[in-house]
């Protein structure tokens, strides 16, 4: 029985060439071609997950709760019972079985991990074909920054880009083609180079058909969905925003969500070319793979002069900002406004909006640095313009974020009289709306023994949910306390113990009095203390 193994490299179609695959699967299946299902209907992503060392535990298994020896054991054991099935319960006709993942690309880097695909692929078929298309590196790893952000990562392109050298097996294909040629041979490696003008009648899905039979091409259906398309810049920056926000290693299990919805809005409305590193950036980590690629042309195109083209242009990117995108980051706002609330503190908007402009500082301040890896500057002297629309629309919802957008604009257009007039304004209006800051200390407050206390703890916790809280939890518990006397002694609190606190904000020392006398665990003969805070630059 046959086998044809696609690596899918990253950012050479890999998503469209598995959905056309999926898409005409019953074609695929009538021809003898059976397109592999038990280990995931378009990305075959459980096999590689399969063969990873086991110490390894990637996304994979973080996604299917999997965190323990005997968990990963239990998956493997239903997964090979699952493959086999699939392979046992195929038509007699089915004379070739094709496999799809980039994940043997990102996921099968050492040489023990190449030997478990070896062994597990050899068990099931004996006449084995590894299909894979290469791209650029540096154009592979510029498209691979959107996939990153999506994926919740938060390195700017800068940092990024640093990834990108001849030592990073995941961009060095002739170490990734050379285990894959000491486990199944020169002769089962079918490499091609991603560029239209290669491609069958110019088309991926007709070249990658050709490489499974060529005379399927022109009988399959090949109206696919473009997939995995990258963000523009501000859909970039956007994302990565999110993902400082609400990091993937938050203890609040419900910030997922909310990073996923905002993900799906800024994916639909964000899409198109993303940040471009500058061309002697581009230059100069082209040439540190000019070794390496020289030993794949040679091995795999003898008759092609270079393997990619050394960089000669610089890359337009889209502009970094325009009118819509400000309707995205407003429809982000508005979800997290309806389905955030009692999930996330009202500081996270403004951390939203902050890391946002931190994150727009990032691609607008970076030139090219002392080892030319960078992008120019993206912004010019007409985005003040939509900067300054951009800050008359969160005037009213978010003063602070404002505040910086009309800063910005000013910066790129010092003398423009009206928009520092405007940022004059803001910053007055900032400083009349500013709130104090309270502390509400809880003292002398027991754990609930009774049916009735409980209740009136229930009604605390509600209560709490109210208060307008600037950061950090609506409830900071006391773990434990103690007292360092003048002679540096050291007693323990044991009379009336704070067991916690809150910091809330409000206009007055009034209105706190207001909040507190509504609190509920008074009914259980709390003492509560409020003191306003005032923050000292130094001394008293």
């Amino acid at each position: 029985m046959k086998a044809i193994i696609h690596i899918g490299t990253e950012k050479t179609g890999t998503t469209s060439i598995q959905n056309y695959l999926y898409l005409n699967r019953k074609k695929l299946k009538s021809a003898g071609y059976h397109f592999v299902q038990s280990a995931g209907k378009t990305n075959n992503r459980a096999i590689p997950a399969y063969c990873i060392n086991d110490e390894r535990y990637d996304d994979f298994f973080r996604e299917e709760g999997i965190k323990t020896p005997a968990a990963k054991h239990d998956f493997k054991q239903k997964f090979i019972r699952d493959f086999e099935n699939e392979i046992r319960s195929a038509p007699e006709s089915i004379h070739t079985f094709v496999i799809s993942s980039e994940h043997f690309h990102s996921r099968i880097r050492t040489n023990k991990e190449m030997d478990n695909v070896y062994n597990f692929l050899s068990a099931y078929f004996d006449e084995i074909k590894i299909v894979c298309y290469l791209r650029e590196q540096v154009g592979t790893c510029t498209s691979y920054y959107s996939t990153h952000l999506k994926n919740n990562g938060t390195e700017s392109l800068r940092k990024f880009l640093q990834r990108c050298n001849p030592g990073n097996y995941y961009y060095n294909y002739h170490q990734m083609l050379a285990n894959w040629e000491r486990c199944f041979g020169f002769e089962a490696l079918d490499v091609s180079l991603f560029a239209q003008e290669r491609f069958l009648n110019g088309d991926l899905l007709d070249d990658f058909t050709a490489k499974i039979d060529r005379a399927l091409v022109g009988t399959l259906n090949k109206s696919v969905e473009a997939d995995n398309e990258s963000l523009r810049p501000f859909g970039q920056v956007l994302a990565r925003a999110v993902n400082f926000t609400f990091p993937i290693n938050s203890e609040r299990f419900e910030v997922s969500n909310l990073r996923a919805m905002c993900k799906k809005i800024i994916a639909k409305g964000l899409t198109g070319k993303g940040q471009q590193p500058a061309l002697e950036a581009r230059k100069l980590i082209y040439d540190t793979f000019v070794e390496s690629n020289e030993l794949v042309r040679q091995k795999f195109f003898p008759t092609v002069k270079t393997l990619f083209e050394q960089p000669s242009e610089e890359v337009p990117p889209d502009n970094l900002l325009a009118r819509s995108d400000f309707e995205i980051l407003a429809q982000v706002v508005n979800a997290l406004s309806k389905h955030g609330v009692g999930l996330i503190a009202p500081e996270e908007y403004t951390q939203l909006c902050t890391t946002l402009f931190s994150c727009i500082n990032d691609v607008y301040g970076i030139v090219s640095d002392s080892n030319g890896i960078g992008t120019e500057p993206i912004l010019n002297e007409n985005d003040a313009h939509i900067l300054r629309l951009a800050a008359k629309r969160l005037e009213s919802e978010n003063i602070e974020a404002a505040i910086r957008l009309m800063s910005l604009a000013v910066e790129l257009r010092p003398n423009w009289h009206a928009i520092k007039l405007m940022l004059d304004e803001y910053r007055q209006r900032d400083m009349q709306v500013k709130k104090s800051r309270y502390m509400i200390a809880y003292h002398g407050a027991s754990k609930p023994k009774t049916a009735e206390e409980r209740e009136i703890y229930t009604r605390f916790e509600a209560w709490l949910a109210s208060l307008n809280v600037p950061f950090g939890s609506r409830l900071i518990g006391i773990v434990s306390a103690r007292t360092v006397i003048p002679d540096s002694s050291v007693v323990a609190d044991d009379h009336t113990p704070m067991g916690g606190y809150s910091i809330i904000e409000a206009e007055s020392m009034d209105a706190v009095l207001s909040i507190v006398n509504e609190c509920p665990i008074r009914e259980v003969g709390s003492l509560i203390r409020i003191s306003e805070l005032k923050f000292l630059t130094g001394g008293w």
